[in-house]
């Protein structure tokens, strides 16, 4: 055994992960519940232990040197892989499971199904909880890795995901046209219907928004933007307002049209958005997230049908 490796233990690696992460004793011993002279005795351990400062402070923080660097990843894969491995171990019962779910996911999902899984993850897995982050424009590759977030809900064909992740279609919900009730519209719309009036814009990252961009690109026609949001929070009162349309995922439609006096058209021809989920491969065999994205899978077939699943595969499955 190499004599650097037979001087470490455990709980040195952790701490080291730790201070990678936090870049500050303080914080790293804050996370981990232990004293500050403890995390700075493990440090010093670690120096020794690889004959190397490991980490040098600067005016804001302790910069990692390039032999911590060089260590980071192999370390974190290893505590991740021990984690799992453990999990995994133990077996996942969700009937007596105490484990928090971190996800990140579009707005539309976050509005149209969070609340319907909260209360299936509530009546299946009492002690388990959900947590929700904003999808945003980011590859989630560390996050994932680190074990900050378990999934990511993101879109087909985006392409901001790292490659390294693994991905499974998850549902199909097309973009509808929501107009005030009482508007002469027709059911369906075309291209040149749905530019006839000023549009809402929903989301500051909004892969559905660029999916009606294309769309009307093809045919030839523009849209006026009315209003920018960040989210689908004001979309109700202004469109009170008779002044606008918007698009929105099919399930927002369904969801604004139940609560407030709007009108929901289809699109001609159809815009599909497929939401997918993705992790990381550390995760992979995680029994509790595999047991999670069952839940999710199971969610949409009972909302949606089975032609709304991602493949044939999981079509076949829930029936």
């Amino acid at each position: 055994m190499d004599s650097s490796l037979a001087r470490l233990d455990l709980n040195l690696l952790a701490v080291f992960d730790m201070l990678m992460q936090e870049r500050n004793v303080t914080h790293a011993a804050d996370r981990l519940h232990l004293s500050q002279s403890t995390v700075s005795h493990a440090l010093g351990r670690l120096r020794v232990a690889l004959d190397d400062p490991l980490f040098v402070m600067s005016r804001r923080e302790m910069m990692p040197t390039e032999r911590a660097k060089a260590l980071a990843g192999p370390v974190r894969q290893a505590l991740a892989m021990l984690e799992q491995g453990l999990r995994q171990a133990k077996g996942f019962d969700p009937a007596t499971a105490r484990r928090i779910f971190r996800i990140a996911t579009p707005g539309s999902v976050e509005h149209g199904l969070v609340p319907v899984l909260v209360d299936r993850l509530y009546r299946q897995a009492p002690q388990c909880r959900l947590e929700v982050c904003e999808l945003a424009d980011n590859n989630y590759e560390r996050e994932l890795e680190k074990g900050e977030l378990d999934l990511v809900i993101g879109f087909a064909g985006a392409n901001h995901l790292s490659p390294r992740l693994w991905r499974e279609e998850w549902f199909n919900n097309p973009l509808v046209c929501l107009s005030p009730l009482g508007s002469e519209l027709p059911d369906v719309l075309t291209p040149v219907e749905l530019v006839s009036r000023p549009h809402i814009h929903t989301s500051s990252w909004g892969h559905s928004q660029a999916m009606v961009e294309l769309w009307l690109a093809r045919f030839g026609v523009e849209r006026e933007l009315g209003v920018r949001l960040p989210s689908f929070m004001a979309v109700p009162p202004l469109m009170a307002t008779g002044r606008y349309l918007v698009v929105v995922p099919e399930m927002i439609g369904r969801h604004f049209c139940r609560y407030y006096p709007l009108r929901m058209h289809q699109l001609d021809p159809a815009i599909p958005i497929i939401y997918l989920m993705a992790g990381h491969p550390l995760t992979a065999h995680d029994e509790a997230i595999g047991w999670f994205k069952s839940l999710l899978h199971q969610l949409v077939f009972d909302l949606y049908g089975a032609d709304a699943l991602g493949t044939p595969a999981q079509r076949m499955l829930a029936k």
